[in-house]
């Protein structure tokens, strides 16, 4: 599953477009931190047209990586 999570500490490693999202979601499913859609930086209803949904409050574990949202692009980071 694709973890989106609010900005934390970490490496940024990439850039991910809404179109590579959309792709991620469709194949492996989201979990998403409550937080994203309180704030309105997702859409839950048009992601869970896309596939298996879960909003979960989630505490990554270092090294591990999670997908951030911007006001440009979302970002692939590794947690600090």
């Amino acid at each position: 599953m694709v973890a989106l999570m609010p900005n934390l500490d970490g490496k940024p490693l990439a850039k991910v477009s809404d179109n590579a999202l959309e792709a991620l979601v469709r194949r492996h499913g989201a979990q998403v931190h409550p937080r994203l859609v309180a704030e309105g930086w997702v859409d839950l209803e048009a992601l869970e047209a896309l596939g298996f949904v879960e909003v979960v409050e989630l505490t990554p574990l270092p090294g591990e990586r999670v997908l951030v949202p911007t006001p440009t692009a979302w970002r692939v980071v590794e947690v600090a």
